[in-house]
Parts: structure tokens; C-alpha cells; sequence
């Protein structure tokens, strides 16, 4: 007889140590532990296959990876419960949606907006139906759900992973913060669909493009490249704010695929998200193009149309040769992590060194991308997914 799962052995990552439980476990999960009949639910869902019907795609079979977090998960079979939480979720969620699986397989997943992921929306109609929790949930709400993994963007382990791994619930990490960590990420999720000829196509069409721009700027000598900045600029409080990325961020990352030399990565102390920068600082850069992320409560041209408009601004070289870019968006901005990373590279190549690029139709290129990433038809990206890239 099959027992369910808070009868099995619980998982524990590798490298961990199981302990047996004791007074000190309890104290250090009160979440989890405050009420004794919380594992008893716990249970008795895992009692009911019926309510939650099982993809027949899942190759049989223990499969294992290795994640973001350095650490190594093996699971039993393919997952067909995945519930995704953490930091950004909208980045594995859209990594996800890569493989047909994930319309069957994703059961629920965290909210941290009000407003409906309207990307995803034209993925899968059926995403309404799907469970969700609210922002930062406890472990508990995530193990109510009974998934057999749980997905979360983080390079380190957290709090969440060791709480549910009590429960016998694995979690697994992806960064796609770097092209290569993406990569990985993407053959990680199809070795835990059961679907590793998928993940192979996914990587290829990444690779086949990042080979495109490595073959056109390698031999191009650093000090022969245009000197570029990444610059977000929002207004939060009525107060213009100016950051750029860590230099291990997928921004910058971006920016050297493209072939341009960052100007703001040598002196900057932060090597994990945001750095604060001012004008002042912009200005003894001093950088021959500019890409410019903006907040997502501003409208983009209008923020182009103030800087172009400004005196301090035109001052400098990249507004003296309308060399201010706005970073594309469709639904979701070209900056981020997210799978659209590699068409914001091979848009900065183009606005970067545009005679080397000229026959690059960006156009055609995110029509390929929806196309034969999410199967998504050509009438519906025209519609709702083509930005202007010029």
C-alpha cells in the first residue's frame, strides 16, 4: 500500500541532514505546527486523485536536477502539481508556459499584482481556473494546494524550501538571471515535465540567436565599442529616481551579448539587483547610447519626449546624437529575466551597431518567438504582443 505523503520518508535536499522531529522542530515552525490537524489535511488530500486529474504525458520514471540554488532534487516522476511562488513569480510562470504541460500541470500560483497577467491570459483561457495564493503565503496555504513540486526564482535557499520540505513537498529554484543560469532553468523544467525534447528546442533557439550576435561583435576590440548605459528612471513619490543593474544582472548581461562596453559597472558596489545613480554621475559617464527602462506607471515616449526636452539632458552625448533608446515592451518589458531577455538583446545589438545588424527584422523576430515558443498565432501577436522596435 501506497502511503500518503506525511506518512513517507520526508524529502530533504542534498546535503541536508534529516533530524527526527522534536520540541525545537515545532518551535521553529509555528506556521506549520500551530494547529496538530494540519497535517492530517495534508493527508487525506493526497487521498483524493480524482479531484485533481493527472496529465497522461508524465513519463514514469525518477527523474533529478540540480537547480539554481546549487541544490539536488530528485522526485519520483515527472511533476504533475506545480504550484509556483517567490519573487517575481510571473518569470518562472512565463518560463513554464514554454512547455505545452504547464496548462494541465500548473495548479496554482502567487499573486502579487492586482490586475490579471494578461500575457498568460492568451496562452491559456483557462488560467482563470487555476488556484491561487495571495502575496508572501506561508507554507501552509502552499502545501493546501498539494503540489508534488513548488517553483520559486531565488540562486539561494530559502525559509519556504525548508517548511515544506517537512511536508515531503520539493522546491525548486530557478535564477535566470544570466543567459547561461536561463538555460539551465529551461532544462531543469523540462527534466521535471518528462519533457526533455521540448527544453532542447527552447535552448536551441536561444543559442542559435546568441550565436548570431557573438559571430557579428566578437572581434570587435573593447575599446572600439560604443560606450553604453542601462538606465531605469521612475518617479516614485513625484521624485525622479535613477538605478542602474548589478553587473551580474540579466540588464547588463544584455548589454555585453549586444556588444557594448557598460560604463557604470566598474564602480558600483551593489552585486544583486539596483544601484541608486544621479545625473551628476550619468554625466561623468558621459556614454554614447542610452537604453532607457521606465517605470511601468509612466508612458515611455513621454519620458523620452522630457529628457530629450531637458538642458542638463542635452548636454550629453547620447542626446546630442538621439542616441536615447526606449527599451520595447509588449505586455511585459524586454529588460527583465524573463524569457523576452533574448529579444531585448538582439534589440540593443540592432540599435547598437546598426550597419552589422541591418538585415536583424525585429519584427519577424518576435513573431518567431510567440510563435514557436508559445504557439501562439500570428494575428493574435500583431495584436497584442508587436511594440515598436524601431
Amino acid at each position: 500500500m501506497n502511503l500518503p505523503v506525511c506518512f513517507q520518508k520526508p524529502f530533504h535536499p542534498a546535503g541536508s541532514c534529516p533530524v527526527a522531529a522534536s520540541l525545537s522542530d515545532f518551535c521553529r515552525f509555528p506556521l506549520i505546527f500551530s494547529a496538530l490537524v494540519f497535517p492530517a489535511i495534508v493527508c487525506l488530500v493526497s487521498f483524493l486523485p480524482p479531484l485533481f486529474p493527472v496529465s497522461a504525458h508524465a513519463a514514469p520514471g525518477p527523474v533529478q536536477v540540480t537547480d539554481a540554488a546549487g541544490r539536488t532534487l530528485i522526485l519520483e516522476k515527472p511533476a504533475t502539481r506545480i504550484v509556483v511562488v517567490g519573487s517575481a513569480p510571473f518569470i518562472p510562470l512565463h518560463m513554464l508556459y514554454m512547455f505545452e504541460e504547464a496548462r494541465d500541470r500548473l495548479t496554482g500560483f502567487e499573486v502579487r499584482v492586482q490586475t490579471t497577467d494578461a500575457f498568460l491570459d492568451l496562452i491559456d483561457p483557462d488560467l482563470s481556473l487555476k488556484k491561487t495564493v495571495n502575496a508572501n503565503p506561508g507554507p501552509e496555504s502552499v502545501a493546501a494546494l498539494a503540489p508534488d513540486l513548488v517553483i520559486s526564482k531565488s540562486t539561494t535557499e530559502g525559509q519556504m524550501a525548508r517548511s515544506l520540505a517537512y511536508l515531503g513537498i520539493p522546491v525548486m529554484y530557478v535564477g535566470a538571471e544570466t543567459p547561461d543560469m536561463f538555460l539551465a532553468d529551461i532544462r531543469n523544467m523540462g527534466t521535471v515535465l518528462g519533457n526533455e525534447k521540448r527544453a532542447d528546442t527552447i535552448v536551441r533557439f536561444y543559442e542559435d540567436r546568441l550565436a548570431v550576435m557573438l559571430k557579428a561583435v566578437s572581434q570587435i576590440p573593447e575599446q572600439s565599442r560604443p560606450r553604453v548605459l542601462v538606465l531605469e528612471y521612475s518617479n516614485r513619490g513625484n521624485k525622479q529616481a535613477l538605478n542602474v543593474p548589478a553587473p551580474g544582472w540579466i540588464q547588463t548581461r544584455q548589454a555585453v551579448l549586444s556588444g557594448g562596453n557598460p560604463v557604470w559597472t566598474a564602480g558600483i558596489p551593489v552585486r544583486d539587483g539596483w544601484q541608486i545613480t544621479g545625473f551628476e554621475q550619468i554625466a561623468a559617464w558621459d556614454p554614447d547610447k542610452i537604453f532607457l527602462i521606465v517605470w511601468y506607471q509612466l508612458t515611455g515616449p513621454a519620458v523620452l519626449k522630457t529628457l530629450y526636452q531637458d538642458p542638463k539632458w542635452a548636454k550629453l552625448t547620447a542626446v546630442k546624437k538621439k542616441e536615447l533608446h526606449l527599451f520595447p515592451q509588449d505586455i511585459f518589458g524586454w529588460d527583465s529575466a524573463s524569457p523576452r531577455w533574448i529579444l531585448g538583446a538582439l534589440w540593443m545589438a540592432k540599435k547598437t551597431y546598426p550597419k552589422k545588424f541591418e538585415t536583424l527584422d525585429m519584427s519577424r523576430t518576435v513573431m518567431e518567438f510567440f510563435t514557436l515558443l508559445y504557439g501562439l498565432d500570428r494575428e493574435t501577436i500583431a495584436g497584442h504582443l508587436m511594440p515598436d522596435v524601431n
